[in-house]
């Protein structure tokens, strides 16, 4: 470990894959997050991640975005930074279990997939929230000593026996205005599996009904970057331009199979917001 500003900082040359990280997070038991706990400010460097070029042509040609790098692979690639950080035996949260709330990732240069990046993740932003706690996972992409990209991941974790004067009441968030429909998107349901199988995320709660359950889910839901990834590449078709920079923020969860339309939002020129078969916002965001 090396002393940094946010906390203590680790740094490793390669990353296991995320289907290891994901069976040490099923496997080693971790008890869940007190209340009065800290969440640390761990740091993570990666010396050296290697963009599969026929893994990326797969996520493209599923995702069917047109452009060399979409911006939403930025999240495949740090995801098992993420994982392995959260793994840690210091790090006082629960992989399993650990909800993905928002995005935001900004494109700073153009990222050259034939040559090796340097990731670096920190934690930050912790935040309270009724049943649990929010924080964030920072990431920076390097290539060539230069940052190319940077992402923050919102991260929801449940706290044991939470009292109410660490729960603060909030009034539910506004609904977002919607604006010119643009396009139906189709959530079929094997879309985890395919997703997984181009993303390497076999989370069980996207996979099929009965994996979902024992979590709390009626049905298998989508991977909330596998929305990001297919809105982006929708928007991307739209525009006949690479997206710079990408928002997202989850209201609830997109249960499969499920007919979802794609609006622009009437509040923001650059917002975007999906709806279900009921009308009600799955989530929403602003893509530039």
């Amino acid at each position: 470990m090396l002393p940094g500003a946010e906390g203590p900082r680790m740094r490793v040359t390669t990353l296991p894959s995320l289907a290891q990280e994901y069976w040490r997070a099923f496997s080693r038991r971790k008890p869940e997050l007190e209340c009065a706990q800290q969440i640390p400010r761990l740091s993570l460097e990666i010396e050296q991640v290697r963009v599969d070029a026929a893994a990326l042509a797969r996520y493209r040609a599923f995702v069917g975005n047109p452009h060399p790098f979409p911006l939403a692979y930025a999240y495949v690639l740090a995801q098992p930074a993420h994982f392995h950080l959260v793994n840690l035996p210091e790090f006082p949260v629960r992989a399993a279990g650990l909800v993905h709330v928002d995005n935001r990732i900004v494109r700073h240069a153009d990222c050259d997939p034939a040559r090796a990046l340097s990731l670096r993740v920190h934690v930050s932003g912790e935040r309270p929230r009724r049943q649990g706690r929010e924080f964030t996972l920072a990431t920076e992409f390097h290539q060539d000593g230069r940052l190319v990209m940077e992402m923050h991941s919102g991260c929801f974790t449940r706290v044991r026996a939470p009292r109410r004067e660490h729960a603060p009441t909030t009034a539910p968030p506004a609904a977002v205005p919607e604006g010119t429909a643009l396009a139906e998107l189709c959530f079929a349901a094997h879309f985890g599996r395919r997703y997984a199988r181009v993303s390497g995320d076999w989370n069980p709660i996207h996979l099929a009904h009965w994996l979902a359950r024992p979590f709390g889910f009626r049905r298998a839901i989508a991977h909330g970057a596998g929305a990001m990834a297919l809105i982006e590449a929708e928007l991307d078709r739209r525009s006949g331009r690479a997206t710079r920079a990408f928002s997202i923020t989850f209201r609830r969860p997109l249960e499969l199979p499920q007919q979802t339309r794609l609006h622009r939002r009437a509040d923001s020129a650059e917002g975007y917001l999906l709806l279900d078969a009921q009308s009600r916002e799955l989530l929403h965001g602003e893509r530039c």
